[in-house]
């Protein structure tokens, strides 16, 4: 998994604090191991996964990126542990509502999460780059179908957990795909839909 990262999607997954880089990504790389590596069907690897108590696809492509996330920032592993806590979970899950959410609240502190947010937000500061993806569209005989397009942006402005963009380079819309954007637009985008481009010096 990490030789098949870009060293953009590699370094914006590095520097994000350990919470913030699975949230961020569970729909995206997550989505792809979830998918690719059959953890909904019978793969080895979600057989290996069931041997040691984990039964839920969403938990086993979560304590992966955990774990590719410590490795890349040189941290132990600790699979025991991720273990213990999504078997913990599925346990308390099953007593009822409440007692969930006090279990959540005791192992997920709220305001330590605000926190290591704030810590991952701060590098989206004016001026730097960000890799994301833009929709290019198709009409169609029953609506309309949308691809992604990447998309290299320049960051102006940074407000209300918004990120103003300007594209500075867009690649090539399939055939027959009209993309709505152009190089030189503005357009919004949450830093959670972007990855921030390393520079030189990291």
């Amino acid at each position: 998994m990490e030789k098949n990262l870009n060293d953009t999607v590699k370094y914006d997954f590095r520097i994000a604090p350990e919470s913030v880089a699975e949230t961020k990504h569970h729909f995206g790389l997550g989505l792809g191991l979830r998918n690719e590596k059959g953890l909904w069907s019978g793969s080895l690897l979600k057989t290996y996964f069931r041997l040691n108590g984990i039964v839920h696809p969403d938990d086993m492509s979560a304590i992966i990126l955990t774990t590719l996330h410590r490795k890349l920032n040189d941290k132990p592993i600790e699979f025991k542990k991720q273990k213990k806590y999504y078997k913990e979970y599925w346990e308390v899950a099953r007593i009822n509502g409440d007692t969930l959410e006090k279990w959540w609240a005791a192992n997920n502190s709220q305001k330590e999460s605000d926190s290591l947010d704030q810590i991952y937000l701060s590098n989206f500061t004016k001026d730097k780059l960000v890799l994301g993806s833009v929709g290019a569209w198709k009409k169609r005989e029953n609506g309309a179908s949308g691809i992604d397009v990447q998309m290299i942006a320049k960051i102006i402005e940074w407000n209300d957990r918004k990120l103003k963009l300007k594209i500075i380079e867009l690649g090539e819309s399939e055939e027959g795909f009209e993309l709505w954007e152009k190089v030189g637009d503005t357009i919004e985008s949450s830093p959670y839909s972007v990855c921030l481009i390393p520079t030189a010096d990291n």
